[in-house]
């Protein structure tokens, strides 16, 4: 299963930390929950939630109950959401919508998700696999002929991503029919 993290700071509005902040996150297509309650430094993670979009509840006592729309987790991300309270009764409500992608803070890395969708959509010659890992970026190919050690086949694909070498077995994608409608 593909999975991604959830965490952040739960403060008031004037940035100090609201510790015992019930913290939930609720996978909107199932609806299925996961809680957890913010520490002392009003710090919470949620880990190893499945891909897919989400809201996020956050309440404390004294404080209005926050609401945000629109999370949508992919694989590995790691995103940070910090959660300023506002003053007032957990009867009243704020709601966010996020409508930007989901921004990862906590690795320095390049990553895409390429979808069924895209890969149908996608111009790519003869559908090599090893040609969406090209479109991401930092990534070139490299000369073949290089046959030492056990990962290589003659019929491989050997790419360089990050300056690191890595050799694919050519493979083939074929796309699904079209869904009826």
């Amino acid at each position: 299963m593909a999975v991604a993290e959830v965490s952040g700071q739960v403060s008031d509005p004037t940035g100090m930390a609201i510790a015992g902040a019930q913290v939930k996150i609720i996978e909107t297509e199932q609806q299925t929950a996961r809680n957890t309650t913010s520490n002392e430094q009003g710090r919470y993670a949620l880990p190893n939630l499945p891909v897919g979009p989400y809201r996020l509840e956050v309440t404390a006592f004294g404080f209005k109950r926050h609401v945000q729309l629109g999370i949508v987790l992919e694989v590995g991300n790691s995103v940070q959401i910090n959660v300023a309270l506002q003053i007032g009764a957990l009867s009243e409500r704020i709601k966010v919508t996020a409508s930007v992608g989901m921004v990862e803070t906590k690795e320095n890395s390049i990553s895409q998700v390429i979808d069924g969708d895209r890969m149908v959509d996608l111009p790519l010659n003869g559908r090599q696999g090893t040609q969406l890992v090209l479109i991401a970026g930092a990534a070139l190919t490299t000369p073949t002929g290089d046959m030492r050690g056990s990962k290589n086949f003659y019929s491989s694909t050997t790419i360089s991503v990050g300056l690191r070498k890595i050799s694919m077995p050519r493979c083939t994608y074929r796309a699904a029919p079209p869904a009826p409608t």
